[in-house]
């Protein structure tokens, strides 16, 4: 073979050469229409100390996607439970004897009608509530929120004479002793806010004289302090039930253990305490003028009925003199702002010798002595002795009657 046909064999073979390497690499390329691998990606960042030279791109594994949580329920969904009014008493009540004879013979008595026994607690439920809130701002026994039931039913009883008066039964000398006023057209034994004050410092003192023991100082409210002290003194170490007490006062012990039992636990006893929404709740508001109970009722939109026992005035005068610290409800608070003395002014009313605070009735048409004892529980008698009458007399329009010696 000539050197020329070599030299044209040589090319030709460097041609099939070229192009078959050509092919294999085009075969490596990737096409603009072909997505790329996950090998193939270029990584989005990298952190600086790992961009080396020789470094190369290592894939991250794709994180599965994450389900969101269930929506929470709408809070309407969960309805907030009012605040337990009675916790400030049944949660503070500590009875001990429940089982023993002569408390179960009272819870018996209090309680052998559930029904009966929820109805008379609905019936003095505001004002329980309210010695119940005094006692925890005092730090005192829940317990003497029972006194009254044991009492007076709640009830704002008036006396007469040295006889005892209010929800609190107090005595003349004692309510005397703790700061209130007594006297004809003026008992603050009445009034509910200022007795339950009084009654609440007896209490303390009682408990001071007693080493805290809580059914001494009940038995020496119920019996006299120096006759429990009497007692103590001739039988050191006796327990009070041990001590020569009344029967009078061990019962009217075993009265407060039961009550206690039945109030701590109302469910045991088939009742449940009663509904008391804060505003049938009770305040005090003072006012600087006399007020008759009834119209005052009507200005404040509150049952007059209820607004005399919230103010111990189940009988007797139905008006109070400036600076009787009324008993209302809470809803009724912001009304009792807008009253105008002349609304409520009653026909009672403190005379122009404000010194000596006599009360005095004018005399309107119908009035006879008779019904104006009734009214402000006096007698005939005493009306006639305070007046200058005798049984001929006749009552004139515009009279003014003393309600008082």
């Amino acid at each position: 073979m000539s050197a020329e046909k070599h030299r044209a064999r040589m090319r030709h073979l460097g041609l099939i050469a070229l192009c078959g390497w050509m092919l294999a690499g085009c075969q490596t390329i990737p096409s603009k229409s072909q997505p790329l691998t996950a090998t193939e990606r270029a990584p989005v960042a990298v952190e600086a100390a790992d961009q080396t030279v020789d470094a190369k791109p290592v894939a991250s594994p794709q994180a599965e996607p994450v389900a969101a949580p269930p929506p929470t329920p709408a809070p309407a969904a969960l309805a907030l439970r009012p605040p337990d009014p009675w916790a400030v008493l049944s949660t503070r009540l500590t009875p001990r004897r429940c089982q023993q004879p002569r408390p179960a013979h009272f819870i018996g008595r209090y309680a052998s009608h559930p029904e009966r026994f929820q109805a008379r607690l609905t019936h003095y439920a505001p004002i329980l509530h309210y010695v119940a809130t005094e006692l925890l701002a005092r730090q005192l026994p829940a317990e003497i929120a029972l006194v009254p039931i044991v009492e007076s039913t709640y009830q704002g009883y008036p006396g007469r004479g040295q006889r005892p008066a209010g929800m609190w039964q107090m005595i003349p000398s004692t309510a005397r002793s703790l700061g209130l006023v007594v006297r004809e057209g003026n008992d603050q034994r009445l009034e509910t806010a200022r007795s339950t004050d009084a009654a609440l410092t007896l209490f303390e003192r009682l408990l001071a004289r007693f080493d805290q023991q809580l059914p001494l100082a009940i038995a020496a409210y119920n019996a006299g302090d120096g006759r429990v002290s009497r007692a103590l003194a001739s039988h050191p170490g006796r327990s009070v039930r041990e001590l020569p007490l009344s029967k009078i006062t061990i019962d009217y012990l075993d009265k407060i253990e039961a009550l206690s039992c039945l109030i701590a636990n109302p469910g045991a006893y088939g009742f449940s305490m009663p509904p008391l929404p804060e505003a049938a709740q009770l305040t005090t508001v003072e006012l600087g003028y006399s007020a008759d109970a009834a119209k005052l009722a009507k200005a404040i939109r509150v049952d007059p009925q209820l607004l005399r026992r919230y103010n111990g005035a189940i009988r007797g005068p139905q008006s109070r003199p400036p600076g009787h610290r009324w008993m209302i409800p809470k809803g009724s608070a912001e009304l009792i702002l807008a009253v105008q003395s002349t609304q409520v002014a009653p026909t009672l009313a403190v005379s122009g010798a404000a010194d000596l605070g006599e009360g005095v009735h004018v005399v309107q048409a119908g009035d006879n002595l008779w019904s104006l004892a009734r009214r402000y529980g006096l007698s005939v008698r005493e009306l006639r002795l305070w007046n200058g009458l005798n049984n001929k007399s006749l009552l004139r329009i515009g009279q003014r009657l003393k309600l008082m010696p």
